[in-house]
Formats: structure tokens, C-alpha cells, sequence
């Protein structure tokens, strides 16, 4: 039996190394905390090939530059995974041949009544403007009366980013926002660029790539050190190899359990969750260490420290709590912690006691503290949370807790100058049908004119036949002989003997071509369409939804906030139910645990800045983990005892969680934060002689 703490760390090993190949891990931070609706309306928008698009310039506007510009876009139709190189952005044949078969439709037509007095003077001021002209000025042979008026403007035929170069578009066929899939894109599209000085390009999946390389090494290199610092501490603590091994195999067991079992529930893991959920690991240490120094080990019996069993039954509690939340990355990580400490609470319960480890040897303080009355605590702590309360703000930009890639966030700003984005916001359009689909477009386009979206190119079937009814109401039989009569009166030659040609042939067959720059996409059991409307005109309507990722992260986040609080109080409710129960009136004492490290956080943010949703559920690990102290240090039988194992489990809390705040990425710095103010505040009541 001596030997069951290493077969149960075998056994996990074994498993985890069987199904590792089938436990994901995400690092996609930004996308962990949307809520339903708004992934689905940016999986939507993905399809669009928003995120799908590679902008790549070559520096300068000369030949040299654009035939060098030429050779790189010939590269990367190599790359596999792109499906699409544009250098020329001049219409297409297709399209071109579309809009010729398409061209009564599509243009505005002003069936004002003309007579052939005003036939004669058009013409004749046609003839006028050839002859006087300087510049050959071309004939629309077509429209010679300009009944039609059209605003396709096909533009410059290269796309230039201003004061840099010319641009070459790419998109890629792979799931951007599959971080594995999109790593291979950016790497191919890099190692070509190489080879050309004075090549930029940019993507938003390349956020994606860099940002998640970061956070990764970022979270690698915390948890080596916090791991190198926690075993440095044990070793130094514990003084004894058979207890220091055992435990190191114990916290392991307890994190590979929580990652085999979390994988089981959830289909991939966020990294955070994670560095998080080991992090928290961390603190069942405290259940050996108050064991050991009390000598429970030695007892070879199933231990059954009232205290411990109190303490670990509100910190699991109230993960258990957090483990219904409807925010994936917090459900992960309640999930992840109840299982790991439980797992911990076991293995220190239940098998240790077949370790044979003697108790150490504890020096007895003979110095007495002063004790601070308890009251004078609650108060100052008040105090602190009503300053709290009326200088806190809320930072609801979730953005700013990721990696703030300075370099790629100047390209970003520097290719969007260029595009429609600066002007004009996005907005997704949503039926059941296309046809229903196109007149919701045009419903819209109604009442924002100036909107730009498949319905410049393509009309409803209702649309169409009412523009068809227009112009068969009008006699263009009688327009066109009198136009052949004047034409040769005045000197034209068969100029116009296309004129109006084919209008009473016009059919309603019109259709989405891949040359146009907006389409109809199917997705589930409905049709949506991609728009652009003027971001100064535009005010929310049930119509459509708007695209905006700073917006729903923001209305996300705001919603998260209230949803955290919500499971705040309810944990807190728990919290002093427990206590309650154990110390009737007497629970506040312990609550100064809780009370006092909370108070000093909120205060310091309130000072520091603002607070974020990240701060907000460190919180709650931190009232989590607070109370515990308080529990064991109430009325405690074995004060030094008692102490020297909440000394070294702060320590040790701090070396898990609280090595965070050397993080560059805001989330774990975040955390980190409240949690070395925490440990910080619960020493300062251990020294006080609470």
C-alpha cells in the first residue's frame, strides 16, 4: 500500500498519454469569451471571406516595383492553400458581359415623355460636342438620350496603399480561425515574402497566429518558472524526500485527471483555462501542508480534519457553482478545479496516510502579538469597498486583455486607410429565401441610398418585373425611328443602329456572379448577404445585424459582467451559509479573510485603473481560497501549527498564481494582480495577530 500514490500517478500517465492525441487546446482568446449569438453572426461573416483576405504590397509606384509585384503574386498562386491572386482590379469578361446584358436593368431610367423636337436637339448637340472637343470624347451608342444613368465605375485597375505601393489581394481556403490550419497560410506567405525587401502584408487571421504564438510561449514560460519555484519551495518546506515526491505525484495526478476528464466535457480546452486550472492546483497543497504539520500523517488512519474538510468544501463549492455559468472559458476552469482539487483532497486524505511520514518538529513561538480587534478590520475594509464603489469603471473592451501586438495593430490601420472600412460599417442581411433575402435588401436600401451590396448588381424578382412593367410601358419603338431619322439628317452614319436594341427582350433572369465584389451565401436553413451602409447614417434596425467585433465584445462583456456578479453573490450567499452553519454568529470572524484581501484589490484597481472581467473572476478565486484561512485560523487549538501551514501555502499560492503578474499578456497579468494583492493582504492579517 506504501506504493498506491505512484501506481495512481502511473495509471493517469498511461491514460493521458493514450488519449492525448485526442485533447484539443485553443488559443484563440477572443473568440472564448462570445456569446451564442454573436459567434454565429461572425461565422457568418467569416464565410464572407472577411478574415480570409492577405493584403501584400511592394514598396514604390514604379515599373520595377509592379512587375516585381507581378512575380510575387505568381508565387503565392503556388501556395496551395490560396485560392485567389488579384494584382488587376479591373472588371472581369464575365462581369463585364453581365452588365452589357444587364445594362436597361440595372440603370436608373427616367421615362419622362420626350418628344422628336427633343430628339433633334440632343443629337445635334452630340455632333456639337465631337466637333468642338479636344479630347475625342466616345458616343454612348446605346443611350444616346441618356434615359438610362448608370454609376458602375470599374476604377483603378491596381489597388494602391497610399504613400507604399501597389497591392496584390490573396485569399486563402483554410478555416482561419483554426489556428493550426492558418499558422501554415501565414508561414508559407512569409518565407516568399522573404525574398522580396520592401514587402508588407497583412491579414486579420494573422492576430490569430502571432497573438496565440505569444500567449503560448507567454504561458510556457510562467508555468515552468512558477513549477521551478513551487518545487524549490516544497523541497526547502517539506525537508523530507519521501513526502516532497509523493506530493509533486499528487498535484500531478490531480492535473491530469482534470485534463483528461474536462476534455471529455468540453471538445477543446482554452489554454487559459488551462494555466488557470494549474494554477489553482496549487492551492491543495494547502491540505498537506496542514496535515503534515499537525501530524495527521503519522496517525495511519483516514484523516479527518474538520477544518481542512470546511475549507476545501467552500473553495470546490463555489467552483461548483461557476461550473453552470454559460461563459465557456469560466465553466472550463470551475470544472477543471473542482476536479483537480478533489482529486488532490483525496490523495492527501486517503493515501498519504499509508506513507509513513513521521510529523516535523515545530519550534513554539513564545512572542505574542497584539491582536487588532476584529471590528476595527470589518470597518476599515468598508471603508475601502465605499471608495471602491464610486471610483471603479469597468473596462468592457475585451481586447485589451489580449497581447497587444503594436506592430501588427500599425499595419492593420495602415491597409484599412485604404478600404471602404474607414467609411462605411458592415452589416449582414438574414432570410429564409433568396428572393426574400434580396427584398429585405432592398427594404433597406430604401431608407440608406447610398449602401453598397449585392443589390447594385442583382434585384428581387418582384424588383425586376416592376422595372420590366417600366419599360415596356414605354413606346422606345417609336424613340429609336425617330432617332434613325435624325441621325442621317444631321450626318450620323448606322451610329445608333444599336440603340435601345433589346429592351423589349429583357428577362428577369438575373444571377450572382463570382466577379461580383458581394454575394449570397447559404448557411443552415438560411440565406445572408453582406452590405455596406455609411458608419455615419447608420442606427441599429431589426433588419439586419451589424458587424462589429468591438461592439459585440463589448455588449459580450458587459453581459459576462453582470452574469460573473450574479454567480459572485450566489457564491458568497454559499459561502456564509457554510460558515453559518459551522460558527453560527461567530462567522465574521472568518469572514475578515474574505472581507479585508477584497477590499484591498477593488481599492487598488479603483486607484491603478480600470477593472476588467478578468480581475472580476480572480475575485472569485480569491474569495474562494480567502475564506479557507479564515476557517482554519478560527479559534485554533494549534495556532503555530496553523500558521506556519498558511504561511507556506501563500507562498505557494503565490508562486502558482501570483508569478501571473509578470505576464505581458493582460488576462494572466490580470490575474496575477488580484491574486499576489490577496496573498499580500492575508499575510499582513497573519502578522497581525488575526
Amino acid at each position: 500500500m506504501k506504493y498506491i500514490n505512484i501506481v495512481i500517478f502511473a495509471i493517469l500517465t498511461f491514460l493521458y498519454l493514450c488519449f492525448s492525441s485526442h485533447i484539443n487546446f485553443s488559443t484563440n482568446f477572443i473568440e472564448i469569451f462570445f456569446s451564442q449569438k454573436s459567434l454565429k453572426l461572425f461565422d457568418v461573416a467569416k464565410k464572407f471571406g472577411i478574415s480570409n483576405e492577405i493584403l501584400i504590397s511592394k514598396k514604390g509606384f514604379d515599373k520595377k516595383s509592379l512587375d516585381e509585384l507581378q512575380n510575387i503574386a505568381g508565387e503565392v498562386r503556388k501556395i496551395p492553400e490560396i485560392s485567389k491572386v488579384k494584382v488587376s482590379f479591373a472588371l472581369s469578361n464575365s462581369m463585364k458581359k453581365y452588365l452589357r446584358k444587364n445594362f436597361y436593368l440595372l440603370a436608373d431610367f427616367n421615362n419622362t415623355k420626350i418628344t422628336n423636337n427633343d430628339i433633334e436637339k440632343k443629337l445635334q448637340k452630340i455632333k456639337e460636342n465631337i466637333y468642338n472637343s479636344f479630347i475625342y470624347k466616345p458616343v454612348n451608342s446605346y443611350d444616346p438620350l441618356g434615359l438610362f444613368k448608370v454609376d458602375f465605375k470599374s476604377g483603378s485597375k491596381f489597388l494602391k496603399l497610399k504613400n507604399y505601393g501597389y497591392i496584390i489581394k490573396a485569399t486563402t481556403t483554410v478555416d482561419t480561425s483554426d489556428a493550426a490550419k492558418a499558422r501554415v497560410v501565414y508561414d508559407k506567405i512569409k518565407l516568399t515574402l522573404k525574398k522580396y525587401p520592401g514587402t508588407i502584408a497583412y491579414a486579420p487571421f494573422f492576430f490569430l497566429i502571432e497573438n496565440s504564438a505569444h500567449i503560448r510561449g507567454d504561458a510556457q514560460i510562467i508555468m515552468l518558472i512558477s513549477t521551478i519555484l513551487l518545487l524549490m519551495l516544497y523541497f526547502v518546506i517539506l525537508k523530507n524526500h519521501k513526502l516532497f515526491l509523493n506530493a509533486i505525484l499528487a498535484i500531478f495526478s490531480s492535473i491530469i485527471s482534470a485534463i483528461l476528464l474536462t476534455s471529455l466535457i468540453f471538445k477543446t480546452i482554452s489554454i487559459l483555462a488551462l494555466v488557470f486550472g494549474i494554477s489553482i492546483t496549487t492551492i491543495s497543497i494547502d491540505y498537506m501542508f496542514h496535515y503534515y504539520f499537525h501530524g495527521d500523517f503519522s496517525r495511519k488512519k483516514f484523516i479527518l480534519q474538520k477544518r481542512v474538510f470546511f475549507g476545501f468544501l467552500t473553495t470546490v463549492g463555489v467552483f461548483i457553482i461557476f461550473s453552470f455559468i454559460n461563459i465557456d472559458l469560466f465553466a472550463q476552469l470551475a470544472i477543471f478545479s473542482v476536479i483537480s482539487l478533489s482529486v488532490a483532497y483525496a490523495l492527501f486524505t486517503w493515501v498519504f496516510v499509508y506513507l509513513r511520514i513521521s510529523a516535523p518538529s515545530i519550534k513554539k513561538s513564545k512572542r505574542k502579538l497584539k491582536s487588532f480587534n476584529p471590528l476595527h478590520v470589518v470597518i476599515f475594509s468598508l471603508v475601502l469597498f465605499g471608495f471602491a464603489y464610486h471610483n471603479l469603471h469597468f473596462d468592457n473592451n475585451l481586447k485589451n486583455l489580449d497581447y497587444q501586438n503594436d506592430k501588427l495593430l500599425k499595419l492593420s490601420k495602415k491597409f484599412n486607410s485604404n478600404s471602404k472600412k474607414g467609411k462605411y460599417k458592415s452589416i449582414i442581411i438574414e432570410a429564409k429565401t433568396k428572393e426574400l433575402l434580396l427584398e429585405k435588401y432592398e427594404k433597406i436600401l430604401q431608407i440608406y441610398p447610398s449602401m453598397l451590396g449585392i443589390g447594385k448588381f442583382v434585384f428581387s424578382d418582384k424588383k425586376c418585373k416592376q422595372k420590366l412593367d417600366k419599360l415596356k410601358k414605354y413606346d422606345f419603338d417609336k424613340v429609336k425611328d425617330y432617332i434613325d431619322i435624325y441621325s442621317k439628317k444631321i450626318g450620323f452614319n448606322n451610329v445608333f443602329k444599336n440603340a435601345y436594341r433589346g429592351v423589349d427582350k429583357l428577362k428577369c433572369n438575373m444571377k450572382v456572379l463570382d466577379g461580383m465584389h458581394f454575394k449570397i451565401i447559404k448557411d443552415a436553413d438560411n440565406y445572408y448577404t453582406l452590405a455596406l451602409i455609411n458608419k455615419d447614417l447608420i442606427k441599429p434596425d431589426n433588419l439586419f445585424e451589424i458587424v462589429d467585433l468591438a461592439k459585440s465584445l463589448s455588449s459580450d462583456t458587459r453581459g459576462m459582467k453582470v452574469t460573473l456578479e450574479k454567480y459572485m453573490l450566489i457564491s458568497i450567499a454559499f459561502i456564509f451559509a457554510v460558515l453559518f452553519f459551522s460558527y453560527g454568529l461567530e462567522m465574521f470572524y472568518p469572514a475578515i479573510y474574505l472581507l479585508f484581501p477584497v477590499s484591498v484589490v477593488l481599492f487598488s484597481i479603483s486607484i491603478l485603473g480600470k477593472i476588467n472581467i478578468m480581475h472580476i473572476f480572480a475575485l472569485v478565486i480569491l474569495i474562494a481560497i480567502s475564506i479557507d484561512y479564515g476557517i482554519y485560523m478560527y479559534k485554533t487549538p494549534t495556532l503555530d501549527e496553523t500558521k506556519m501551514a498558511i504561511k507556506y501555502a501563500l507562498l505557494s499560492t503565490f508562486f502558482g498564481f501570483g508569478i501571473l503578474i509578470f505576464s505581458s499578456t493582460v488576462a494572466l497579468y490580470s490575474i496575477g494582480f488580484v491574486i499576489t494583492l490577496g496573498v499580500a493582504s492575508i499575510f499582513l492579517l497573519l502578522y497581525a495577530g488575526l
